[in-house]
């Protein structure tokens, strides 16, 4: 998720947040999460952990001030890859087949050792 996504999500109005350089030095940024009181996230009211100057399309460059929970929130980024089993394969017999691989339609899963084994055995016969 983007800074500015959590931000609308919790309805913050990024004209109201401290304008920041464009873009920030890092002893600037450092500078802002070490003062003392620390501030408070401006997503929860907690106390921020992490400072970071974020690009407003109306609202120019502005600070914002984030706790663990909501810097990790923006951090991580929702995987582009397939969610299944079977779209994992999909592609790995897409990719095997591009190498030119002889096995590359036979890539598949299975639930367990067992069930590979008795697939290898049932195709065997």
């Amino acid at each position: 998720m983007e800074p500015a996504d959590l931000l609308a999500r919790h309805g913050v109005d990024p004209a109201r947040l401290d304008q920041a350089p464009d873009p920030p030095a890092r002893p600037q940024t450092l500078a802002r999460v070490q003062e003392t009181p620390p501030r408070d996230c401006v997503v929860c009211g907690a106390m921020a952990a992490t400072s970071r100057a974020v690009a407003f399309p109306l609202a120019g460059a502005r600070w914002v001030d984030m706790c663990w929970e909501h810097h990790i929130a923006v951090l991580h980024r929702p995987s582009r890859g397939p969610g299944t089993l079977e779209g994992i394969a999909a592609d790995l017999r897409a990719v095997a087949r591009e190498a030119g691989l002889p096995w590359a339609e036979t890539v598949t899963f299975y639930s367990s050792f067992e069930a590979a084994i008795a697939a290898c055995r049932d195709e065997e016969s």
